[in-house]
């Protein structure tokens, strides 16, 4: 079974519910999709089948442990409730797309705010209203044959960082994991994560470090004598810059610990940099620990002139960018 098996989805999207769920989110969201695609109750059966796909696949302990380690999910039956974002429990469908219930183009938003979308959810032709209004999309992937541990921890990791002190806070932000753009003869290469909010997409990367305390040199991580290089997002951001010239285009580097105190670890600024690097020049903001970088990130997508607005026309486009 490959992902494409599911329409392109994980088992975790087509249920509607984040790849670290638990055992009760998961049961739930299976037996609310089971009913809502179901032909005896109005249902798609190509949907049916797809959710029935997916439970098998993940559905007990053992068969979910197999299919994580397959295809580079973190989800654990003991790890922390997540349950699904407003309107994800589904993906596209065929014929039976439910019709929102609140006016056109808004959506409540509970405490945050009001999104908006735009066009409208009434208009069917940008993107489908269960994707719309979905704030997490794509989960961490294998990358061809080769094995890749470290990286879909790493950003597992950065996921969940993302939901607790960005996503959360800004309704409208839409999370894409797992793009390959080309545009012309710029090719972005392989993009982690891509958060877009209103007009402005910001560009992700994250490294893991050992815990302790670092210096910011404008170019590179120091910890004692020894150099860390960031990820470089130059690539990234060119291409995307490229392909979307409306939008502000932002990069961030998360800088995690080995354990998820947000904290660590300490990265301490240097005024002068000693060792000049075009690469870094592109960073909206120095590498930052999980606190930091939240921080850093609202401020950018959260001071867009359309921070409340969901452009579901760009989004579409970053979903059919997904590998």
């Amino acid at each position: 079974m490959t992902p494409s098996d599911l329409g392109g989805r994980s088992a975790y999207e087509v249920l509607g519910v984040s790849f670290d769920a638990d055992t009760a989110t998961l049961k739930a969201a299976w037996r609310r999709a089971a009913r809502r695609t179901h032909p005896d109750y109005g249902g798609n059966a190509e949907e049916f089948r797809l959710v029935s796909r997916a439970w098998e696949l993940v559905g007990d302990p053992s068969s979910r442990h197999h299919y994580d380690r397959r295809f580079g999910t973190t989800g654990s039956a003991s790890g922390p409730a997540s349950g699904p974002a407003p309107g994800s429990a589904s993906g596209p469908t065929t014929g039976s797309s439910p019709r929102p219930r609140h006016a056109a183009g808004r959506s409540p938003a509970g405490s945050a705010g009001t999104v908006t979308y735009l066009p409208p959810l009434d208009d069917d032709t940008a993107l489908d209203l269960a994707r719309s209004s979905q704030q997490v999309h794509g989960a961490p992937r294998k990358r061809g044959i080769l094995p890749a541990g470290n990286r879909l921890v790493r950003e597992s990791r950065t996921i969940r960082v993302l939901q607790n002190l960005v996503l959360s806070s800004l309704p409208a932000s839409r999370l894409v994991t797992g793009i390959h753009l080309t545009f012309g003869r710029m090719s972005s290469g392989a993009i982690d994560h891509v958060v877009l909010c209103g007009d402005r997409l910001a560009v992700i990367g994250s490294m893991q470090v050992p815990d302790g305390v670092y210096r910011w040199d404008g170019s590179e991580l120091w910890r004692g004598d020894r150099r860390v290089a960031p990820p470089s997002l130059a690539p990234a951001m060119v291409a995307l810059q490229r392909a979307f010239p409306d939008c502000t285009v932002g990069g961030f580097v998360l800088v995690l610990g080995p354990d998820d105190n947000p904290h660590a670890p300490v990265i301490q600024q240097e005024r002068t940099r000693s060792a000049p690097d075009a690469d870094a020049t592109f960073l909206t903001e120095p590498p930052a620990n999980a606190l930091q970088f939240g921080r850093d990130l609202k401020m950018f997508l959260g001071t867009g002139s359309m921070a409340g607005t969901v452009d579901r026309r760009l989004l579409a486009r970053l979903l059919g960018a997904m590998y």
